[in-house]
C-alpha cells in the first residue's frame, strides 16, 4: 500500500482528523550505497621500494583494512539511529590499487597524494600536482539488514558513513554517498 492509499483509506474510514501520511520513500532490507572517491594510502599497497609511508605492504592487507573501515563505518551508523546491528551484514565492491605514490606535494611517473588520499595521476613524468590528472573510482557497499528501514533512513545512515569514512579512514569524496533501495 503506497502513501496515497493510506490517506484514502484513513480518510474513507471516518478518521478525516488525522493528518496526511508522510511519504518516506520505498522500504528495503537491502540497499546500495554507491559513490566516487579517492582512496586513502592505506587502501593501496605497493611493495616497491618506492612504496610511501602509510600505504599496506599487500594486497591482502589493504583488502582488510578497506572492508573493517567500510564495515566499522556502517555499523556505527546504523546504531547511532538505534536500530540494532544484529544481523546486518557488509559488503562491499571496494578493492585496493598496487600503485606507487609520489612523496606528498608531488607528482612525478606515479600517482599524487593530497592529505593522504591519492587524487591524482601523473603517470607520463614531472608535472605539478595541481596539473595532474584527478585520479577517482567508483564504487559500492551492499547493506543486509534483518529490518527494513525506509529509504531517507538509510540516506541518513550513508551520510554518518560519509563522515566516518573521512574523517576516520581519510576517504575523498567526491559528492554524496547515493542510496539504492
Amino acid at each position: 500500500m503506497n502513501c496515497q492509499s493510506v490517506d484514502s483509506y484513513l480518510r474513507n474510514a471516518n478518521h478525516d482528523d488525522l493528518p496526511p501520511v508522510a511519504c518516506l520513500g520505498p522500504i528495503t532490507a537491502k540497499p546500495t550505497f554507491t559513490f566516487n572517491y579517492s582512496a586513502p594510502l592505506g587502501w593501496t599497497w605497493n611493495t616497491a621500494a618506492l612504496a610511501v609511508g602509510g600505504q599496506s605492504l599487500s594486497e591482502q592487507l589493504a583488502q582488510s583494512r578497506i572492508n573493517t573501515d567500510i564495515e566499522s563505518a556502517v555499523i556505527d551508523a546504523v546504531s547511532s539511529y538505534g536500530f540494532s546491528t544484529s544481523g546486518v551484514v557488509v559488503r562491499n565492491a571496494v578493492r585496493p590499487d598496487n600503485i606507487v605514490v609520489s612523496p606528498p606535494g608531488t607528482c612525478s611517473k606515479a600517482y599524487g597524494q593530497e592529505n593522504g588520499a591519492v587524487t591524482k595521476k601523473c603517470l607520463a613524468g614531472n608535472v605539478a600536482l595541481s596539473a595532474a590528472s584527478l585520479y577517482s573510482k567508483e564504487s559500492s557497499i551492499d547493506v543486509t539488514s534483518p529490518v527494513a528501514l525506509a529509504k531517507s533512513n538509510w540516506e541518513n545512515i550513508a551520510t554518518k558513513v560519509f563522515a566516518s569514512l573521512t574523517t576516520k579512514a581519510g576517504v575523498k569524496f567526491y559528492g554524496p554517498i547515493t542510496v539504492t533501495a
